[in-house]
């Protein structure tokens, strides 16, 4: 009979070699990191951009959990609102995300409390929700294959233990309250890495702990100030690499391995954040680019400012583009007609409350 797994309690410690392997990839990461940042202070569209890396986390981070909405349709979900699973879990997604964005720049920890309302955030009218969103599981959990406990891959620790395994996790993430730091810290990115798995390990909900742990990181980067807006993202880079992603958790979990292999798992979370920090680097570029050639090809400042607004919503009614403008719908009308003759953007072919597509904007953001 398969038992749950001991888990050790946080701190990891790791010997002078291992951490120099880590804080030379920490180096290059930071650096990237701080590139982005500098190129988004500069940028025209850093708002607009930021309001989408946001849409595109919460879509590929769900998408990781199995939903198969795209960002697309969750830019015309702005429009909708409708009511199916996915996309209802996307826009949880985002509002715990934003939830815990809030708290973190208003100057409060990242704690056992805010955890358990952005779960119960996640979880409303969503997948797998029930009376205890918000709450530790009381019940033996696994992850598996089928839903039969003899086949699971990892049997996270037992339900009584969620409150010390928590209260672990807090402690690390924010110091304890009554003990000066003895030791010296890791990095806020080996940190995160650490954070994150060992959420995941300690699967302390009975859904969501996926997409709770993804929004942890960018959360605790936030608090520690290597980032100051959420502006950096890890969920497409982990969908894209989700396989190995997976396993470099379960090493951690020391399953198929002599002991819990933290170091592949760091290295991976380091080489994921590189990764996407060029990615997102590129991104913005290609987006200003965008930008500054339309408006060169516009006279008009209406025409301009209309032009502005479909990098807040690629997927676009007049409606809308009046509530972020304050232009007459007249004057909108007039613009959106001079944007689809030069071939910037399309309209659809409703009679009604048309809605006018930025398929460039859209391209770069999910490429």
């Amino acid at each position: 009979m398969k038992k749950p797994y001991e888990l050790p309690f946080l701190p990891i410690t790791f010997d002078a070699e291992t951490e120099l392997v880590f804080y030379k990839k920490v180096v290059e990461a930071t650096e990237k990191l701080e590139k982005l940042k500098q190129k988004l202070i500069y940028s025209l569209v850093n708002e607009s951009f930021i309001q989408l890396l946001t849409l595109q986390e919460s879509v590929q981070s769900t998408k990781i959990e199995g939903t198969q909405i795209t960002f697309s349709e969750m830019l015309e979900d702005k429009i909708e609102e409708k009511t199916d699973w996915e996309k209802v879990e996307v826009r949880n997604y985002q509002r715990a995300l934003r939830l815990g964005v809030e708290n973190i720049q208003m100057g409060y920890p990242l704690t056992e409390r805010l955890i358990r309302e952005m779960h119960k955030i996640l979880m409303e009218n969503a997948r797998g929700s029930t009376g205890a969103s918000g709450e530790y599981r009381k019940i033996q959990n696994f992850i598996g294959p089928t839903s039969n406990m003899k086949d699971a891959s990892y049997i996270p620790p037992e339900p009584q233990l969620m409150g010390q395994y928590m209260k672990n996790l807090e402690q690390y993430i924010n110091g304890h309250p009554y003990e000066e730091v003895k030791e010296e810290q890791l990095h806020p990115l080996i940190k995160a890495a650490i954070i994150h798995a060992q959420f995941e390990s300690i699967h302390p909900f009975l859904d969501g702990n996926g997409r709770l742990g993804r929004i942890l990181i960018v959360l605790y980067l936030l608090q520690t100030k290597l980032i100051e807006s959420p502006f950096f993202f890890l969920s497409e880079e982990l969908e894209r690499e989700r396989f190995k992603y997976y396993a470099m958790l379960n090493g951690v979990r020391a399953i198929g391995k002599t002991e819990p292999d933290w170091k592949s798992w760091i290295e991976f979370f380091l080489n994921a954040t590189i990764k996407m920090a060029d990615h997102q680097y590129g991104k913005l570029e290609r987006a200003e680019r965008l930008y500054h050639d339309g408006v060169r090809k516009l006279t008009q400042p209406s025409t301009k400012k209309v032009w502005g607004a479909l990098f807040t919503y690629p997927v676009a009614t007049v409606h809308q583009i009046e509530e972020l403008t304050k232009l007459a719908p007249s004057t909108i009308r007039k613009s959106l007609a001079t944007l689809v003759e030069l071939n910037m953007i399309f309209g659809d072919d409703r009679t009604r409350n048309r809605r006018y597509y930025q398929y460039d904007l859209i391209s770069i953001m999910t490429q």
